[in-house]
């Protein structure tokens, strides 16, 4: 998720969990099948195993880096999915790629824009039914458009202190989106809407609930329906119990409690808040499946190439240096004077993912780091700096060999 939990405001609270609970989320894994052959050869993998390693040794556990490009597939790994057992990553393994499903979600509802179900514009009161507005202070003014790109001014529930106390007491115990919406009752909007960018895993919340609304079919059967079965997705999941976690071979996910390089295994609490994280985060799949889903989505084959193109209609805050944010779609520019690179990134609390897309290299690159940043403290920043780092060098790929051959 582009922003983070506010664990820290917490952190008096986890001081008081008992360090003999930790057996509560340990689970235990099997290992999954490859489905794609990686590339021994492929130029990028020295260099990205170089990165990966410098991070593993200042504390990361594990991570796995996919790229897919003219030069065919790479799977590069260092580290850990499994640190109890010494299991290494395998390219075929699933994770949980929370606000990664964001882009699903968005093109979710840009075929319901083409179908004429959605007007983009209009005030979600046509959308929504009174008892959701009922919770939403000063809604009138939102548009769908608004909730894509974060301008909508609605505050971010897994921000609240009543859905961060709760994660901390009650982590198995997940809150359900009546629940949620309960939670936002009497929260005044962060900024008038369309005025500023906020991200916020609200608005993609309500948006599941205007998919339905529209559809008359659940936002799974419509992912399913639209996105899933057409494009032969068959390692992406949804509603997964902790035993199917256990046969489809995720990695073990960690969490530095107390900010203190001191990590614990806490991947039932990953999974639960996974599962509980709805339109804005619940998907898993293997690394293979999200780059052939965006594979997918650029060719036109999901939604028209002008919707394709309103996904990449950049919004930027009044603070930001840059822009943020597209419809489902996040900006980023590591090589100043080329193509915008865009992608969407996700955040658990045991885990961190990337989707990360190279326009002028047709480069696709996924990242699955199984530690998670949601305190303020050393993980935060070596989970920025390495999936920062591994961005940088694909997106510069492509000069520096021409620097090297020059």
């Amino acid at each position: 998720m582009k922003t983070f939990y506010p664990y820290l405001l917490a952190l008096v609270v986890l001081t008081l969990i008992s360090s003999c609970e930790n057996k509560l989320f340990e689970l235990d894994n099997q290992p999954s099948a490859e489905d794609f052959v990686s590339n021994p050869d492929h130029p990028m993998k020295d260099s990205l195993e170089f990165i990966m390693g410098k991070y593993v040794t200042k504390g990361i556990p594990g991570v796995q880096v996919v790229i897919k490009n003219d030069d065919g597939w790479l799977h590069v790994t260092n580290g850990y999915a499994k640190i109890e057992t010494g299991e290494t990553f395998r390219s075929g393994v699933t994770t949980w790629l929370f606000s990664i499903t964001k882009t699903y979600t968005a093109a979710l509802v840009m075929k319901q824009i083409e179908a004429g179900e959605i007007d983009p514009d209009q005030s979600i009161t046509s959308y929504l039914p009174e008892d959701v507005l009922d919770k939403i202070l000063g809604h009138e003014p939102v548009t769908v458009r608004m909730l894509l790109n974060h301008t909508s001014g609605i505050v971010n529930v897994t921000d609240l202190p009543e859905f961060v106390v709760g994660q901390l007491n009650n982590p198995l115990d997940q809150p359900s989106i009546e629940q949620r919406l309960n939670m936002m009752k009497n929260e005044p909007l962060a900024f008038e809407p369309g005025t500023d960018f906020l991200y916020s895993n609200t608005n993609y919340l309500l948006l599941q609930l205007i998919l339905e609304y529209v559809s008359g079919k659940t936002y799974w059967q419509l992912l399913d329906e639209q996105i899933i079965q057409p494009l032969q997705l068959r390692h992406t999941y949804y509603g997964l119990q902790n035993q199917q976690v256990v046969t489809l071979g995720f990695p073990n996910y960690y969490f530095d409690r107390h900010a203190n390089e001191q990590l614990e295994n806490i991947t039932k609490w990953n999974n639960a808040l996974a599962n509980a994280s709805d339109a804005y985060g619940a998907l898993a799949a293997t690394p293979a499946d999200v780059i052939r889903f965006h594979e997918a989505l650029l060719a036109g084959q999901i939604v028209s190439i002008n919707s394709l193109l309103e996904m990449q209609n950049w919004v930027e805050g009044v603070n930001s240096t840059e822009p943020e944010y597209g419809e489902g779609f996040e900006y980023w520019q590591f090589n100043p004077g080329s193509s915008p690179q865009f992608g969407h990134e996700g955040d658990g609390i045991g885990c961190s993912t990337q989707l990360f897309y190279v326009p002028d290299t047709n480069t696709f690159v996924f990242i699955n780091v199984n530690v998670g940043r949601q305190l303020y403290g050393p993980y935060l920043f070596k989970i920025t700096d390495i999936k920062r780092d591994i961005c940088r060098y694909v997106a510069n790929w492509h000069e520096e060999q021409s620097l090297k051959a020059y």
